[in-house]
């Protein structure tokens, strides 16, 4: 009898460390896998003319690099010591291989000379995306964090807020995307023809509905910033 309880014992053991091991393997945060990236730059006040010539250097330079689509540089309204960059890239893989560049080391040296906190860089993936024309003014960088159990409702919500943006009088994008390390942090790019437009949207009905309705099931303040792109 006692050996059979040593083995139940032991068995026991080592389900719960089995059960542990699978905890502890679904807490860890998925890979920062994505082609889309949104860096926020904070720099001190009166840097801004070195740190935007960083920047631009930084975009002519990676424009060479293979996988290379896009990358914007925006300054923000009334807080022109703030900046920001949308990149994006054909895959992943050309978006690691750019963080290794000696150009972005360089820049990221000018640029940490200047900042006031830390490069953040996020890695993000596709939610929703749809026309990117020219002629917008104002870039809206909205970040969202919708709560675990709400997930796939919040993205729904999302990609039909975003959606129903894109028909909206004055607007020339606006695209959802995922943070890929926090699958629950969103970011929407909405760009505007002018102010006016975007103050229309901002309060339209549609708008404040679906704040109305989404703001249960957020995590964190809805955190919406107005650029400028000076590239």
């Amino acid at each position: 009898m006692r050996g059979i309880a040593v083995a139940m014992l032991l068995a026991a053991g080592l389900c719960n460390a089995g059960a542990q091991g699978q905890a502890s393997q679904a807490a860890s945060p998925p890979a920062a896998t994505g082609n889309w990236v949104i860096a926020y730059i904070e720099v001190a006040p009166g840097s801004e003319a070195k740190a935007l010539a960083a920047l631009k250097v930084l975009k002519a330079a990676s424009t060479k690099e293979k996988g290379y689509l896009s990358m914007t540089v925006l300054q923000r309204n009334g807080q022109p010591n703030h900046f920001a960059l949308i990149e994006h890239w054909k895959d992943n893989a050309t978006r690691e291989a750019h963080i290794k560049q000696g150009h972005v080391e360089v820049a990221r040296q000018a640029l940490k000379a200047l900042e006031i906190a830390p490069y953040d860089e996020r890695p993000h993936r596709e939610l929703s995306t749809g026309q990117n024309n020219p002629g917008g003014t104002v870039y809206a960088l909205t970040h969202v964090d919708i709560l675990p159990e709400f997930r796939q409702q919040g993205e729904e919500m999302l990609q039909n807020f975003v959606f129903e943006g894109r028909r909206t009088d004055g607007n020339t994008r606006f695209d959802v995307f995922t943070q890929a390390s926090r699958p629950n942090h969103m970011t929407m790019v909405a760009v505007w023809t002018n102010l006016e437009a975007w103050k229309r949207h901002t309060a339209s009905a549609p708008t404040k509905e679906f704040r109305a309705e989404f703001q249960p099931k957020s995590a964190s303040l809805y955190d919406e910033r107005l650029y400028r792109a000076v590239n």
